[in-house]
């Protein structure tokens, strides 16, 4: 028999072992709650009372001229602000030594905007089709609202303007109404999950600022109304595409992923202002999107620094509405345990399938980051310490990008959670949120000996401009 053959017996055989393991580890609990219920339960997670990380006294709103892609689209914030352009290496991994090239960012946001001009055919996932459908997807954003993913504030359908809000307010009998209007809206508009928080302050960038007029805002004089609560919205990313990474195809799927935002972000703003209240949607501007979708109960921070969402996995874009629409206090989304930052703290795969580095290797998640250099203010200037959380380095993510010409998303290609909508995915799901560490591990394993996770896989390209098609292609 050939080698190649006792190889792929060997493989099956403990492919068919680990997963007889994964359905034995929840099988008990399935059996006695019913397993059907019991999955609902633990994908929906266990509710919190408050925010589920630690913030510390000391915390800080986040400056928007510190967010690393406004930095980098502002020549006036690279003048002002050189020691930040000489301190991370354009040629080692971390921050420049003596006599050593540095990065430049906004020459790099250049490098990255125009590298669909320098598409090659001879290289899978970088050719002139890959990038044309990359193109294509973020025509959608560039009409809508150009610039929202830069985080560029007050543009487009994200504009500020309230003179279109009806002077009479739709009479709602109760919170309870206005909930299921608002959810129901957001399925129409095409959003797959939907959570409604209050308006928290830490969450929001302060000063705002607007790199194409080179101006700092704030909420007190320049925002049109006093926000009190925050409609968050995610849309999915295509699995296939995505399965690319870092390759051109997943650049595509996330930039639909903005064009959806704004459609949707766009579309639940139009929607309140035509009932009676004052509304913005938003996208990467005005706060973090992640930490409001935690708040609304969406899902968990990930040790990349994303959502995680149940059934989804970090395989999600964001976008969120202010608005001065309050509900009563107990109706509200609360935020929720899915025992995901557990599970990252023992899997560390995205870390493992970062071409970049970039993504924090700790054991357990800190109050400040960690990298080399965090204690240098010119190097780690786009950190933010104070919440317990994996800190990242995003500066080397980013310099990744302008180098590949394209978005990576190996940490979200190569996630456990990220993975279509089978029956046994959503038990393994269910069963994350209690078991041990020792369990998240082989979990781990067990996704990579199932062939999941693979980045810069050529297959997978080819997999994917096929995918269009139904059948199985072989």
């Amino acid at each position: 028999m050939k080698e190649q053959e006792k190889d792929e017996q060997v493989i099956d055989q403990h492919r068919r072992q680990l997963l007889k393991l994964s359905a034995g580890t929840i099988a008990g609990v399935g059996a006695v709650a019913g397993a059907g219920s019991w999955i609902k339960h633990r994908v929906e997670g266990v509710e919190q009372d408050g925010y589920p990380v630690e913030i510390s006294p000391s915390f800080k709103r986040k400056d928007q001229r510190d967010v690393l892609l406004t930095f980098a689209g502002s020549k006036a914030l690279g003048e002002k602000h050189p020691e930040r352009n000489l301190s991370l290496s354009n040629d080692a991994d971390g921050p420049a030594k003596s006599g050593e090239k540095s990065f430049n960012f906004q020459k790099g946001i250049y490098q990255f905007a125009t590298a669909h001009t320098r598409a090659d055919n001879n290289k899978v996932g970088y050719t002139q089709l890959d990038y044309a459908l990359e193109q294509a997807c973020w025509h959608g954003m560039n009409i809508l609202a150009p610039l929202e993913s830069m985080g560029v504030p007050n543009q487009g359908t994200f504009g500020w303007d309230q003179s279109e809000v009806k002077k009479e307010k739709y009479p709602f009998k109760d919170s309870v109404e206005i909930l299921s209007a608002i959810k129901t809206a957001a399925k129409t508009f095409g959003a797959v999950r939907v959570g409604i928080c209050k308006r928290d302050k830490r969450w929001d960038y302060d000063p705002l600022y607007d790199l194409t007029q080179e101006k700092t805002l704030t909420w007190e004089e320049d925002f049109p109304f006093e926000p009190k609560s925050v409609i968050v919205m995610l849309t999915d990313m295509d699995y296939d595409a995505m399965a690319t990474a870092p390759m051109i195809p997943a650049s595509a799927t996330a930039a639909m992923g903005y064009t959806q935002n704004t459609i949707q972000g766009g579309g639940m703003a139009k929607f309140l202002r035509e009932l009676g209240y004052m509304a913005v949607g938003s996208g990467n501007d005005l706060g973090s999107s992640v930490s409001y979708a935690i708040a609304a109960g969406l899902g968990e921070g990930a040790r990349n620094g994303a959502l995680i969402a149940p059934n989804l996995g970090p395989r999600v874009r964001i976008s969120k509405v202010y608005t001065n629409l309050e509900l009563d206090d107990a109706a509200y989304d609360k935020p929720r345990d899915f025992g995901i930052l557990t599970f990252c703290e023992n899997c560390k795969r995205c870390a493992e399938s970062c071409p970049g580095n970039a993504i924090s290797m700790d054991d357990k998640p800190s109050m400040s980051s960690t990298f080399a250099g965090n204690d240098d203010p010119d190097y780690n200037w786009q950190g933010q310490p104070g919440m317990r959380k994996f800190h990242n380095d995003a500066k080397k993510c980013f310099k990744f990008w302008c180098d590949n010409g394209g978005d990576c998303g190996a940490c979200i290609a190569s996630c456990p959670w990220n993975k279509p909508d089978f029956w046994h995915h959503r038990l393994i799901d269910a069963s994350n949120t209690f078991t041990a560490g020792p369990v998240h591990t082989m979990m781990k394993q067990a996704d990579i000996l199932f062939g999941y996770g693979n980045t810069n896989d050529d297959k997978a390209v080819e997999k994917f401009w096929r995918s269009g098609f139904s059948g199985d292609f072989t």
